[in-house]
């Protein structure tokens, strides 16, 4: 009978049952509560920050390297040696999804063409915001501060028929709802279209003074010449030397040129070798259709008295070809007396 007591004994004092785990689950949370709390509580301000910090600067990038910055018009004006008057209209459009103000800042211009290319204007940008359409209009002096840079844009500008300019500079962009503002950058490659060496310049009514004395202008005409680019540029007396067959026929000169987008109509003058001309226009090919191509080149720029270096920059650095109809004009200024021949 002990024997029997002592196996219940055995069988009663054996291990307990488990616990659930859902029980366990339990005791623990309202044990370590605070500790879970805390872990929340960390998760969500990490959360909170990556977006603050990481997340909303990178939108707010995002979308503005997606806007649209389009130049509707350029003016170069009050042209000086070592200053000028720059205005630029011109318009940002955005998907206007995201709400914010951005902040005026400084746009450095390159030639996004050229690595390194040092800046050869800073315009001031004004305050924007990130609607759908946005004008921004610029109007200021500004001053060369690298000449070297700015011959080389002008360069650039008035022998190719395209260039590419950057305009990058740092701002910052204050989202709708949120009091901080962000740091971003601002870039922008533009596509113009330049002056690709005027080419389709036309001479009419061109009228030629055998009796002028030296010094004096004995060739008048004028000048149709085509700008396709959007800038206004305020030029000046430029003054051009004339080579026609490898010879040098004297300077042409173009007063007040103000060179607007479309066909500029202007007068011109000109000191011509009338000798070598004759003497042209009697050889072959010249004498079979009385035109002639001249080569102008540029060699001399005023405004207002002063010499402008960054557009004679541009206007020297290649030439030019006008064909101009010389046995026409002498036709008509000689009269019927005028019959070219072919002596060579």
């Amino acid at each position: 009978m002990s024997d029997s007591k002592h196996e219940v004994s055995q069988t009663e004092n054996g291990a307990p049952a488990k616990r659930s785990k859902k029980r366990a689950c339990v005791d623990h949370c309202k044990r370590f509560w605070w500790l879970h709390l805390i872990i929340f509580c960390c998760i969500t301000v990490l959360v909170v920050c990556l977006v603050i910090f990481v997340g909303v600067p990178n939108i707010a990038q995002s979308k503005l390297n997606a806007a649209d910055l389009e130049v509707q018009s350029v003016n170069v004006l009050n042209a000086k040696p070592d200053s000028y008057t720059m205005e630029i209209n011109s318009t940002i459009t955005t998907d206007g999804t995201v709400h914010a103000d951005i902040d005026p800042f400084e746009g450095n211009m390159t030639l996004a063409d050229i690595d390194n290319a040092p800046a050869f204007a800073t315009l001031q940008f004004p305050q924007t915001n990130a609607d759908k359409h946005q004008d921004v209009n610029i109007s200021q002096p500004l001053h060369i501060t690298n000449l070297e840079a700015f011959n080389q844009f002008n360069i650039a500008f008035f022998q190719n028929e395209t260039l590419r300019v950057r305009i990058a500079g740092k701002t910052k962009i204050q989202p709708a709802g949120l009091s901080r503002k962000y740091d971003v950058d601002f870039v922008k490659v533009l596509d113009l279209a330049g002056l690709n060496l005027l080419n389709g310049t036309k001479v009419t009514d061109g009228t030629v003074d055998l009796k002028a004395n030296k010094g004096q202008p004995n060739f008048k005409g004028t000048a149709e010449i085509p700008n396709a680019s959007h800038f206004t540029l305020d030029i000046g007396n430029a003054t051009f030397t004339n080579f026609a067959d490898n010879k040098n026929l004297g300077n042409l000169t173009i007063n007040n040129l103000l060179l607007r987008p479309g066909t500029n109509t202007v007068d011109i003058s000109a000191e011509l070798d009338q000798l070598t001309i004759l003497n042209i226009i009697a050889k072959r090919p010249y004498c079979e259709n009385g035109i002639v191509p001249f080569k102008l080149l540029g060699v001399d720029v005023e405004n207002r008295g002063q010499k402008i270096p960054y557009f004679l920059a541009a206007l020297g650095s290649a030439n030019q070809t006008v064909n101009i109809d010389i046995g026409s004009i002498l036709k008509k200024t000689l009269g019927d007396s005028f019959k070219p021949t072919c002596t060579s």
